[in-house]
């Protein structure tokens, strides 16, 4: 029967079409709220189930599996929930066909002001892709249940922020206007699911509609509630805000908490961080007049070779006091030395800007060598031809630098240029970021036929002497730019850069090859974003969905050293992934995947994630009920919340590994140069689960006591080992064991360019290392 478009959304000759059914509030339940001992916070539908040592947390849409040790605490919610709710009568058009068992991709399309989409999907069972529309049946404050109404039955869960607002809003102005009770549950609808500008603005209508009733009453206690509740999401914003390096963005919202309905006590609150913030802009002030003044009373002859630096440490000061602030307190410290000239007093505060203020010195000639150091430094790590890098390192032998009582010339002046890399802003900074906007760019060293080309997105309020959490975006063969905008809303409001390397070759069909191609892309990309902008090398993760996700899987695990975690979502493990796995034990993994995903549960959670949670490794793993294979934009903000909390350990004492493809080859500063015949599999030569693969083998320990680094190593014809000042104690000899037996014993040479040609390839500020042993 055709639709009369003029029909409306009520009983008609006893046929429902799309006809509200109102029902009361949500059935009661109870429930728990999991506390992770990382931060993460989860409510489940009733108690969390266990297995073991494994506990499962169902809210109604997915559940999440954790290892029990990972838990902090479990509390028992006594307060019923309850929500709103409102049921949709969707006529079903055809019915036949059955629930695929297996999904292996969705297309769907947006959503209506009917409450339906168009919906495609392939089965694994599918010659073709199928379509068919689906409708929502029923709306909670966080869960819109949908299904199929012109094939097979099929039951879905969306979390009610996936739908768009003005979709929801017209269907939930289909309730009978009249009904004042209605329209009351509307609003409190809208307060249930946090959406209080829709909420205040249909409160504001109802009050209208209604004069002169005892609505009044209730309707002001509804406005004081969603007032107070915006109140209090902006004061969390402000902490989201602060953490993510964005002042001016707290500034502004500490300035919208002038209603009256907001809480005394939130209000002292709010007014005592202005107070805060006001008395700290006040002394970063104070700080840079004290500073010019300072200048001002050196003579003539010492104050000239200074005023560019000192233009560089007043912006600094004025652009982004946060980052520089600590690096004059020996400075500050010395204020009171009556014994300490006014030339000593700025040297401690220029050289403290270039290397912390711990290692000040109070000379200006001291001062001066560290500052001619530093452009040194930077002249070199930017690039140049081989006789001007090193020329710039022979300039940096030359200097006079401070000495330290009790440590070795070679030691301090290591310390000290690693001091100045770590402080100084990225070597190839120009000045011409664009925060919020996509760029592209093109890998200056890259000596492919074809360029490397990546595309950045910098959060806001980005500045080069800040370190920025980074996340590495793989698209699913819609392109960088693609893959930038799906993640881009969050990464501002965490203040992280996004890096969405293209590692298509041109004319190839978009897929993920598993090659030392594709491998090269992004590592390249990676290299070239640190050496421009100020990434946190110790807060880099990658991420990716569908064919990405692949990618992102297989990539992290390939590499765990360059990240501080793996967001996959809707990826598979293949190739080479199920023999990396037990790299999970140092790289933290935040996994999601659909129950309807091809083998989701018997053979991914079973089969490879399941172990790794029972091993006690940081592994998250999110599976939605009856989804497959799909991109799950509502996790983002959960991925970014689960990045937040972890870090990169750059100097494991400790690690294992295994190799079995040549571009798989860095493994925490020991490198394999040259692997023995048999232990590497090309991509295209491995088994589906890479069964067939043989890889090398290397584990590797330390020792500070004995200034040891043992190495036990299998498949590995030549290798680099790079000794790093957190693992050994370059003031004595240290030793290098393989294989049992000692390959090198003494006292290191220390010299610059090493570290600097290592640091100048890789732009890793956050991990360096001094010296290269070479093991055939």
């Amino acid at each position: 029967m055709a639709r009369d478009p003029a029909f409306p959304w009520r009983l008609r000759s006893g046929l429902v079409l799309g006809a509200w059914v109102l029902v009361g509030a949500w059935a009661p339940c109870q429930g728990d709220t999991v506390f992770l001992k990382n931060g993460l916070v989860f409510i489940s539908q009733g108690t969390p189930d266990k297995d073991n040592s494994l506990v499962y947390i169902w809210d109604g849409l997915k559940r999440v599996v954790v290892r029990d040790s990972k838990i902090d605490k479990t509390v028992a919610d006594n307060a019923l929930r309850t929500g709103e709710r409102f049921t949709l009568v969707q006529p079903i058009v055809v019915l036949g066909g059955s629930m695929p068992k297996e999904v292996l991709s969705v297309e769907a399309g947006p959503w209506d002001e009917r409450g339906r989409r168009r919906f495609r999907y392939l089965g694994s069972k599918s010659a073709r892709p199928l379509s068919m529309e689906q409708a929502i049946i029923e709306i909670g404050p966080h869960i819109v249940r949908y299904r199929g109404v012109d094939g097979f039955w099929w039951p879905g869960l969306v979390e009610t922020n996936q739908v768009p607002r003005p979709v929801m809003m017209a269907l939930l102005g289909r309730v009978e206007q009249s009904n004042a009770g209605e329209r009351e549950r509307v609003v409190r609808f809208l307060m249930d699911a946090g959406w209080y500008p829709e909420a205040k603005q249909e409160l504001e209508r109802l009050i209208k509609d209604f004069p002169g009733t005892d609505l009044s009453e209730r309707a002001a206690g509804a406005r004081v509630f969603i007032i107070q509740a915006e109140a209090t999401r902006r004061r969390s914003e402000i902490d989201q805000r602060r953490k993510a390096q964005q002042e001016q963005a707290v500034a502004r919202l500490l300035k919208t908490f002038q209603d009256k309905e907001i809480s005394t006590e939130l209000q002292l609150e709010v007014r005592e961080l202005e107070r805060r913030d006001a008395q700290q802009r006040a002394a970063d002030k104070a700080l840079a007049i004290e500073l010019r003044a300072l200048s001002d009373r050196l003579p003539s002859r010492a104050r000239a070779p200074w005023q560019k630096r000192l233009v560089e440490v007043l912006q600094a000061i004025d652009e982004a006091p946060d980052a520089v602030r600590g690096r004059f307190a020996a400075w500050q410290k010395a204020k009171t030395d009556a014994a300490l000239t006014a030339e000593g007093r700025f040297a401690l505060a220029m050289s403290g800007y270039v290397v912390g203020h711990d290692a000040a010195v109070p000379d200006l000639a001291g001062a001066e060598a560290l500052w001619q150091a530093r452009d040194g430094a930077r002249a070199y790590l930017a690039g140049g031809e081989l006789a001007e890098r090193s020329s710039s390192a022979a300039q940096l032998e030359g200097l006079a630098w401070p000495t330290a009582a009790g440590i070795p010339d070679p030691v301090h002046r290591l310390e000290l240029l690693t001091r100045l890399v770590q402080l100084m802003p990225p070597p190839r900074h120009d000045g011409q970021e664009a925060p919020g906007k996509t760029i592209l760019h093109r890998v200056l060293e890259d000596q492919n036929a074809e360029p490397t080309e990546y595309a950045v997105r910098l959060p806001p309020e980005y500045h080069p002497l800040r370190y920025y959490p980074t996340l590495i975006v793989l698209h699913s063969g819609n392109g960088p730019a693609a893959a930038i905008d799906e993640w881009a809303a969050e990464a501002d409001r965490h203040g992280y850069v996004l890096v969405a390397p293209e590692y298509n070759l041109r004319g190839q069909p978009h897929d993920y090859r598993y090659t030392t191609s594709e491998h090269a892309a992004v590592e390249l990309a990676l290299r070239d974003a640190r050496k421009r902008y100020a990434i946190d090398s110790d807060r880099v993760f990658v991420a990716g969905q569908l064919i990405g996700g692949n990618m992102a899987w297989d990539y992290a695990l390939a590499h765990p050293d360059l990240f501080a975690g793996v967001v996959v979502i809707s990826g598979l493990p293949a190739k080479y992934v199920p023999k990396y796995l037990p790299h999970h034990e140092r790289l933290p993994l935040f996994y999601v995947i659909g129950d309807l995903a091809p083998a989701a549960n018997e053979v991914v959670f079973s089969r490879y994630v399941k172990p790794a949670i029972q091993k006690t490794w940081d592994i998250l793993y999110v599976e939605y009920f009856r989804r497959g294979l799909e991109t799950f934009p509502e996790e983002i903000p959960r991925a970014f919340d689960w990045m937040d909390r972890h870090h990169r350990d750059p100097y494991p004492k400790a690690f294992k590994a295994v190799s079995a493809r040549t571009s798989d080859d860095r493994f925490y500063g020991v490198v394999i140069r040259e692997f023995k015949p048999g232990f590497t599999t090309a991509p295209e030569a491995a088994d589906i689960l890479g069964q067939n693969l043989n890889p090398a083998e290397i584990k590797m320990s330390s020792s500070s006591l004995s200034n040891l680094i043992r190495l036990d190593v299998k498949g590995v014809r030549r290798l680099d080992v790079w000794l790093s000042p957190k693992l050994i104690d370059f003031k004595r000899k240290p030793e290098i064991r393989i294989n049992g037996r000692s390959y090198f014993k003494g006292q290191v040479k220390l010299e610059f360019e090493p570290m600097l040609e290592d640091l100048r390839i890789r732009g890793d500020r956050r991990q360096v290392y001094w010296h290269r042993v070479a093991a055939e």
